[in-house]
């Protein structure tokens, strides 16, 4: 069995080292032992216990989509014909092999998953919606809001 660790075991030092690098990732270890007031060697043990304890999970560059010609951002809601198992995997399979599927959830409640989907255009996402997903069986129906003006985006979670 792997050992996790939960949020009540992190300490203020732990808490600080998550909130900074999930602010700059790219913070020489140098300069983050002195925001957070140890030397190197301490700092750079407690960052790797946080990745191998799977707290971080990886390192990652946030892109502008409208600089990348990702300007149309669609949020889709899913619903399936049978709720069963082997159309939830199946559903979920085809899901992460899209690229332009930024975010899959599963939900409970009037739909059964909410897409996130990044794709140029209008004329990308019909083909998207007509060619994948209405081509996908078991899927009934689809319902999707387009993205005019994203107010709050941020991928740092809050660690209070």
């Amino acid at each position: 069995m792997g050992t996790s660790m939960s949020q009540s075991t992190l300490d203020a030092i732990d808490r600080q080292i998550l909130g900074i690098l999930q602010r700059d990732a790219r913070l020489p270890n140098t300069e983050l032992a002195d925001e957070i007031g140890l030397t190197p060697a301490p700092t750079l043990r407690r960052v790797r216990r946080l990745e191998e304890e799977g707290i971080i999970q990886r390192y990652v560059a946030l892109l502008d989509p409208k600089k990348v010609g990702r300007e149309l951002l669609v949020l889709v809601r899913v619903t399936l014909d049978k709720q069963t198992k082997q159309g939830f995997e199946d559903f979920a399979t085809k899901m992460q092999g899209r690229p332009e599927v930024l975010e899959c959830f599963l939900c409970l409640g009037d739909i059964d998953y909410l897409l996130k989907v990044s794709v140029p255009d209008l004329d990308a996402y019909q083909h998207f919606l007509v060619n994948t997903l209405a081509a996908i069986p078991g899927v009934r129906n689809t319902a999707s809001t387009i993205v005019v003006k994203q107010e709050k985006y941020t991928t740092s979670l809050p660690l209070e």
